[in-house]
C-alpha cells in the first residue's frame, strides 16, 4: 500500500537527497519509508501534523531509526533496527533534512 500518496508530509520526498522508498504496510495508519545512507538503512516514519491525530500520543512528526535488511540487496526487508537507539525525534522537517545531510556526508 502506497499511503503517502494521500498523507501530507509536510515536504517533497524529490527535495531530499536521498531516495525514499515507501514501506507503509496496509494496517498502517502513517506511512513509513527506508534509504540507505552510505552502507547503512534508516526508516523514517512520518506523524500526522495535528498531534491530536498522531496514532501514539507525544510521538514526534519525524522519527529516524536505523534499519536492518533482513533480506538481501537484490530484495531488501529493511524492519526498525531495535538493537539501536532513536536517530532524531523531532517536529521539524529541517531538522531531519540536517540530519540526513549528515548521514550521508
Amino acid at each position: 500500500m502506497n499511503i503517502s500518496n494521500s498523507f501530507d508530509l509536510g515536504f517533497d520526498p524529490k527535495l531530499l537527497p536521498v531516495e525514499l522508498t515507501d514501506k507503509s504496510y496496509g494496517n498502517d495508519v502513517s506511512p513509513s519509508f527506508y534509504f540507505r545512507a552510505k552502507e547503512s538503512y534508516f526508516v523514517l516514519w512520518v506523524e500526522e501534523k495535528d498531534k491530536n491525530l498522531r496514532e501514539l500520543e507525544g510521538s514526534a512528526r519525524y522519527t529516524l531509526v536505523h534499519g536492518v535488511n533482513l533480506g538481501d540487496e537484490e530484495s531488501p526487508e529493511i524492519y526498525d533496527d531495535h538493537n539501536k537507539g532513536v536517530v532524531l525525534s523531532t517536529e521539524s522537517f529541517f531538522e531531519l533534512e540536517e540530519e540526513i545531510n549528515r548521514l550521508i556526508s
